[in-house]
């Protein structure tokens, strides 16, 4: 009977052995296919919103926390000296315009007289001609006795005379040509202030900030009458379209996640209402210690002197609906379900 209680207690103790073992084997291949880490957190994009021109704060139509729509004004800053400016760069364009149009009369009047000048040539060329084919016709007469000395010289006068014009109303000509006006250096002179002329009414429109998309307002520490500059945020414009869940797992669990898992998200502030998401992104690589890598994340894998496995941020999308009242940096556990093919 001993006996038989001792072999009893043996297969119990080889069975809870077996079955531990069994169920430790289990939970290892749970949890390898279903990756979980406890350090996340919440995260959404956002925007530095910065006035493209500097000047006074007018109307400040925001306050912080406040929830905005796509093209909700936010913020004007004093127009005055921008549309005095645009004055001026109109008045400059109108000038240009003015004095082309002048010098375009001008051309016109020129350009009759030049053309007037040519006929002049035309003219004086073909009595040049003549006269000289007159003198050649008559000067073997002479010997002859059909004509006297006098008509030839008076030929050999019409001939140097018909030269003297036709040289003359050859120079008329040239210097009329080169009295054309030219308006091209005014047309780039006018393309340059109406180029100025735009950036004027560039500036006049980026005095009124507007939200680029539907969000938050966040960080606001300014006041009506405050003085703005140029590429300065004012304050952040969190985009509350988008909400994420930014999970760092080990390198050991990576290859169990792929992009479009589907993944479950608890909020440390409200574990009772899980979060559905999916991996949008995996992150290529993280900054390695006392190395420099710009851009990327930095994510501590020293436990003092302990090392472990290094961790790798993976962004999870949350799924609509997304909840009002989420915040950057909220802490979260994230579970990642693998794709089973």
């Amino acid at each position: 009977m001993t006996s038989f209680h001792t072999a009893a207690g043996k297969i119990f103790a080889i069975g809870a052995v077996v079955a531990a073992v069994a169920m430790s084997l289990l939970t290892l291949v749970w949890l390898d296919r279903r990756p979980r880490t406890h350090d996340a957190h919440i995260y959404a994009d956002t925007a530095a919103l910065a006035p493209d021109v500097s000047g006074r704060i007018l109307h400040l139509y925001v306050h912080d926390g406040q929830r905005v729509h796509r093209g909700d004004v936010l913020v004007d800053i004093d127009p005055e000296p921008f549309e005095l400016r645009v004055r001026q760069a109109r008045a400059q364009v109108d000038a240009l315009q003015a004095q082309i149009q002048l010098s375009t009369r001008q051309i016109a009047s020129q350009t009759s007289g030049a053309e007037a000048a040519s006929t002049q040539v035309g003219k004086a060329r073909a009595q040049l001609a003549l006269a000289h084919d007159t003198r050649e016709r008559i000067e073997p007469l002479l010997g002859q006795g059909f004509i006297t000395m006098q008509q030839l010289d008076e030929a050999r006068a019409n001939e140097r005379t018909a030269k003297a014009a036709f040289e003359a109303s050859i120079e008329e000509s040239a210097q009329a040509h080169q009295a054309i006006a030219d308006t091209q250096s005014l047309l780039a002179q006018l393309h340059g202030a109406e180029a100025a002329q735009g950036l004027a009414e560039r500036d006049l429109r980026n005095t009124r900030l507007v939200a680029p998309f539907d969000g938050q307002i966040a960080g606001l520490e300014i006041a009506e009458g405050s003085y703005a500059s140029a590429g300065s945020p004012l304050f952040t414009l969190i985009d509350t379209e988008r909400w994420y869940a930014v999970a760092d797992f080990r390198e050991t669990e990576l290859r169990n996640i792929r992009i479009g898992s589907a993944a479950t998200v608890w909020l440390m502030a409200d574990t009772g209402h899980p979060l559905k998401g999916h991996v949008e992104s995996l992150s290529g690589g993280v900054r390695p210690d006392d190395e420099g890598a710009p851009g990327l994340p930095i994510v501590e894998r020293s436990l003092k002197w302990v090392i472990v496995a290094q961790r790798f941020p993976v962004r999870v999308l949350l799924d609509a609906p997304i909840p009002d009242d989420l915040h950057i940096g909220e802490t979260a556990s994230v579970l990642v379900r693998q794709n089973v093919h």
